[in-house]
């Protein structure tokens, strides 16, 4: 991914934030803290804390897991008892639920199912993952038979990415090529999926509103909350459209947190 305007700097996080000590009124991260091993997710967090005023706010908007969890509990009970409408939600809330942890290639079984199946079972994608759903059941990308692009949270600030963008297509194929050589078929996968796995578009860890409330506090944050994606301690947040769109929530599926620096 690369910026979209002027204004936007793309910038590894693995390198720390490029802002001094106590400058910066607010800082905001959307599902990214989850494609982060959890040692450097501390790590950011505890950069984010550094570059915040006192009094300045954090906030956070994951995958909820507690809820992802929930659902996949209550869709599994309704399926047992053969309710027809809850077997076709099973598949997609144990995609949502495992799929983006354990892919081995770009898009996983999540985008196989949003690009056949998921016109089967329109509504509860929708409401599972709000806008990214709507490319899929467009009558004209159908018709045209083009695939919309996989489904994955954003992930362009992880530090693998630079290990994946270190290599050029050429330098990717002589490098599975020699594996190959040297390794054989199951080397060539192994390597492959490696670099996959290090690309940033898997998840490392999941969080729920217990455990990053305490993250956030073991990082030094105070006044951990829950808030809903329409509200915020930040000033105008609002206007910036980051979390609600045209009305509508961007990402249905997260849990939405804000703290504040001492």
């Amino acid at each position: 991914m690369h910026p979209v305007g002027a204004d936007v700097r793309a910038w590894d996080a693995d390198n720390g934030l490029p802002f001094e000590d106590g400058t910066i009124d607010g800082c905001y991260a959307s599902h990214l803290l989850e494609h982060l091993p959890r040692e450097g997710a501390r790590r950011l967090l505890l950069e984010c804390l550094r570059v915040l005023r006192s009094g300045g706010v954090l906030r956070l908007a994951v995958p909820d897991l507690e809820v992802i969890a929930g659902e996949y509990l209550h869709v599994l009970g309704r399926a047992q008892a053969g309710d027809p409408a809850a077997m076709k939600q099973y598949e997609w809330i144990t995609l949502e639920l495992l799929d983006q942890l354990v892919r081995v290639e770009s898009g996983g079984e999540m985008g196989r199912y949003l690009r056949n199946q998921a016109s089967q079972n329109a509504d509860y994608v929708t409401a599972r993952i709000g806008a990214e759903a709507a490319p899929y059941f467009r009558q004209d990308v159908q018709n045209q038979g083009k695939s919309p692009e996989p489904h994955h949270h954003s992930w362009n600030h992880s530090g693998g990415q630079r290990l994946q963008h270190t290599f050029t297509a050429l330098q990717k194929r002589i490098v599975i090529g020699v594996c190959s050589l040297l390794l054989g078929r199951r080397g060539r996968s192994a390597v492959q999926q490696g670099l996959f796995r290090a690309s940033g578009e898997c998840h490392q860890w999941m969080y729920d509103q217990f455990s990053l409330k305490r993250l956030l506090e073991q990082c030094g944050f105070s006044d951990v909350r829950r808030c809903t994606a329409f509200e915020s301690l930040l000033d105008r947040f609002d206007s910036y459209h980051l979390d609600v769109v045209n009305g509508a929530v961007r990402k249905p599926d997260s849990l939405f947190m804000e703290a504040v620096k001492p």
